[in-house]
């Protein structure tokens, strides 16, 4: 008898402490932290990217399950890294991508970020005031099919002046630019913040058109998220994460504009000082929206066909409409 009370206390140990190993390994694998999906964002250094330095230092990213490396890179480098995957998202201006989209680079915008970016500059006494005064004049730019360019060849056509005849480009870098137009080279430079309020600061220029301000610009979306369109076929929950910590990093810069131009300083990520950035930034609305985008894209395709900055056999809407994507889970 005792043996079988010994031999029963003995089973019901064994299925207690079973029982317990296999709670403790359940409990163990609740536990265990998510292995992070491992991405790279690209971007420029400009002001207005904001909402990406937003979404790394504040750990936005990592909120929705992602591990990011920052690229910089030209335009030509986050072009390339983009068509070969080596770059899988950026925030990128609409006019900067269009050509490319129509060239056949595939990538696809999920959502706009913010209104601003660009100025149109002249020098501090010069007799130009408007866009009816550029006919006939050189005006440079960073590049061909640059957001400077767009919104300089979008206005003048606003104006009843092509684009194409009536005005002579010139390209330089972006540090030249003002240079040039000091030396006469130019008489108006187009360029994104915050090359163009550094020179407008320092007394050099006066800004005959500010899109972040003025009309017609001010409140369209100029800068969307762009995704690296094979991603998004294989894996749109990584594509839609990375939308939404974008789109999280310009809500927290629309209440944060100090403190986010004193990351941008601190950090690195762009030149000049925190007040001149957070100045620039207050100037842009970020207030990210799926809608917003997609009209957006919509009317720059269709203008840029207008001025023949895409082919005149191109489908504008038909373009831009299979150009944005719109992601599971990322929402206005």
């Amino acid at each position: 008898m005792k043996k079988r009370k010994s031999i029963i206390a003995f089973l019901l140990m064994t299925v207690l402490l079973l029982t317990l190993a296999g709670c403790g390994a359940k409990e163990q694998t609740a536990t265990a932290p998510q292995e992070l999906t491992k991405v790279n964002i690209g971007y420029f250094g400009t002001t207005c990217e904001a909402p990406i330095y937003a979404a790394y230092e504040n750990g936005y990213f990592k909120e929705e399950g992602l591990e990011v490396t920052l690229v910089k890179g030209d335009a030509s480098t986050l072009k390339d890294g983009l068509a070969t995957g080596k770059i899988d998202a950026t925030d990128g201006l609409i006019s900067q991508w269009m050509k490319p989209v129509e060239a056949g680079l595939n990538i696809k915008f999920t959502a706009g970020l913010h209104t601003g970016c660009v100025q149109v500059l002249v020098p501090a006494d010069s007799k130009i005031t408007s866009f009816k005064d550029l006919k006939g004049k050189r005006i440079g730019i960073p590049a061909i099919g640059s957001a400077g360019h767009v919104v300089a060849a979008r206005m003048l056509f606003k104006e009843g002046i092509d684009s194409q005849t009536d005005v002579e480009w010139r390209v330089f870098p972006n540090a030249e630019l003002p240079l040039v137009m000091e030396k006469g080279e130019v008489d108006v430079i187009a360029v994104a913040d915050p090359f163009a309020q550094i020179q407008v600061d320092g007394g050099k220029a006066k800004s005959i058109y500010d899109s972040a301000l003025d009309a017609p610009f001010k409140d369209e979306y100029c800068c969307l998220v762009v995704i690296n369109g094979p991603l998004i076929e294989k894996d749109p929950e990584t594509a839609a994460a990375i939308t939404r910590a974008l789109m999280k990093g310009a809500e927290w810069v629309s209440q944060n504009q100090e403190a986010i131009a004193q990351i941008e300083v601190d950090k690195k990520y762009v030149p000049g000082d925190a007040a001149t950035n957070a100045r620039i930034l207050s100037h842009y609305n970020y207030k990210p929206s799926v809608e917003g985008g997609a009209q957006a894209l919509l009317e720059s395709a269709k203008e840029m066909k207008a001025i023949k900055l895409l082919n005149q056999d191109t489908d504008a809407e038909a373009l831009a409409k299979a150009s944005f994507v719109k992601l599971p889970g990322v929402n206005d």
